[in-house]
């Protein structure tokens, strides 16, 4: 499954990885792909005269779902009328050990030509990825998206990457609750609006006999998802600089916003609203509970529906899903939309030509378009239009066009910081009672690695 949307410690330690894959000599510039009106890549005319290459693609979400299979087969299918002779090297490590792989690749120089990250500006500080900017796509980038996407430097040494945008997004999706419609029109409860009413619901659930909310902690970014979507609201509800005031001091990790976000995990523990296996079972058994109807509610990401649908395929029976943002006690929900799968350019690659028509056929329609739909995520590309199979979509738009969304609040924080805290949230769901004064353990971490943060734009 994906990795969350977590900031991982950048490291480059030397670790031990794979020779990278031998190429042929790129083809000339004149076999280059063109690009169509809409940006995307058009069809080469002397694809015969090209020579015989293998160009590698690294990722860690494409995985045996049905969405990830098509994802793979469009694309094979519409590079090879780009590139006739072009074969596509699959490098996939799934989960959290991707991103230390990438890591270690990129600075023994040996990473693949095309790969997926989350690590965006770390690496653009690295000088490990090639400027996409002149590419047609990068004009069609959704304003937020643009914004994310446009690096602005953050130190004078590395000014000759400012205001240029190094890579794509595959799609912006928010996190909140999915739920069993038909648990919910059973029990004659609606989706509720803010806190008090989420533990109404959740109480009815209980008392049901069924799980309210299902958590799979095993997986820690899941914990940390779980911590950074409740607090991005108990904090940004009245605050429009949350994030900043953490970065500057005017707010601090055991001020009263975290203290809430804390006790409202106490609550679900000592209530008995999840799971008593919460921090045994991982990301995937814990939507088992959800599909098979043994819990009524899950927290995750945009991929749920799609997750949803193909266990549903493989037997679970099948209901249809409810959405509904995460919200405090006064209603307010801050969505944070977010592109979880970003895609990039080696700077050393010698395929590079090849490299950009790989990403200009990822972001066309008959490719872009599919996996939109199946991963469930808004594109990130003005024009292109994606007919979802699955209604709960038509949810979600609703709250992703009305909602007042800001920076995330972790990306104003040195990891490390967040890790106390994620720390923190699986301690109390393993029965400990919470202490407001175990917060200032990552008030410390924060003060002692402030000048590791790379600032997000305003």
């Amino acid at each position: 499954m994906t990795v969350m949307l977590i900031a991982i410690v950048l490291t480059f330690s030397v670790l031990l990885v794979g020779c990278s894959t031998k190429k042929e000599t790129p083809a000339s510039s004149e076999s280059a792909a063109s690009s169509t009106a809409d940006g995307t890549a058009a069809p080469t005319t002397d694809g015969a005269d090209q020579k015989e290459f293998t160009i590698r693609v690294g990722a860690w979400f494409i995985d045996d779902r049905t969405v990830m299979k098509d994802f793979k087969a469009n694309i094979e299918a519409a590079y090879k009328k780009l590139h006739p002779k072009g074969t596509i090297q699959w490098e996939i490590t799934l989960g959290a050990p991707y991103a230390d792989k990438l890591t270690a690749q990129l600075a023994s120089a040996s990473a693949p030509d095309v790969f997926f990250t989350q690590l965006m500006s770390q690496y653009t500080e690295g000088g490990f990825l090639a400027d996409l900017s002149n590419e047609p796509w990068a004009a069609k980038l959704i304003p937020s998206v643009k914004k994310t996407f446009t690096y602005h430097a953050t130190k004078d040494e590395n000014k000759q990457y400012d205001g240029k945008i190094y890579g794509a997004s595959m799609g912006v999706g928010v996190s909140g609750y999915w739920y069993n419609k038909k648990i919910f029109t059973d029990l004659g409860i609606t989706a509720p609006k803010n806190t008090a009413e989420f533990f109404a619901v959740t109480e009815k659930i209980k008392q049901a006999g069924i799980i309210p909310l299902a958590l799979g902690f095993k997986d820690a970014w899941t914990a940390q998802m779980y911590l950074t979507n409740v607090l991005q609201n108990f904090g940004y509800n009245g605050n429009d600089t949350y994030g900043k005031d953490l970065y500057d001091g005017k707010k601090t990790l055991d001020g009263p916003e975290a203290q809430a976000a804390m006790q409202f995990f106490q609550t679900l523990k000592e209530k008995d609203y999840v799971n008593k296996d919460a921090l045994s079972i991982d990301w995937p058994q814990s939507a088992d509970l959800f599909t098979k109807g043994k819990a009524a509610m899950i927290m995750q990401g945009p991929w749920m529906p799609g997750a949803a649908a193909d266990n549903f395929s493989k037997g679970a029976a099948a209901f249809e899903l409810g959405y509904f943002p995460v919200s405090d006690d006064k209603g307010y929900y801050d969505l944070s939309p977010t592109t979880d799968q970003q895609l990039a350019v080696n700077a050393k690659t010698e395929l590079m030509q090849q490299a950009k028509d790989l990403i200009s056929v990822i972001l066309s329609p008959e490719v872009y378009a599919p996996f939109e739909n199946g991963s469930g995520v808004i594109p990130a590309i003005d024009g292109v239009e994606v007919k979802y199979d699955n209604p709960v979509m038509n949810e979600v738009l609703p709250y992703v066009q009305s909602a007042k969304s800001h920076n995330g609040w972790v990306l104003y924080l040195p990891q490390v910081a967040v890790d106390v805290m994620t720390e923190q949230v699986t301690k109390i769901v393993s029965g400990v009672k919470f202490n407001p004064n175990d917060l200032k353990a990552a008030q410390k971490k924060f003060d002692d690695n402030k000048s590791k943060v790379i600032l997000p734009a305003e």
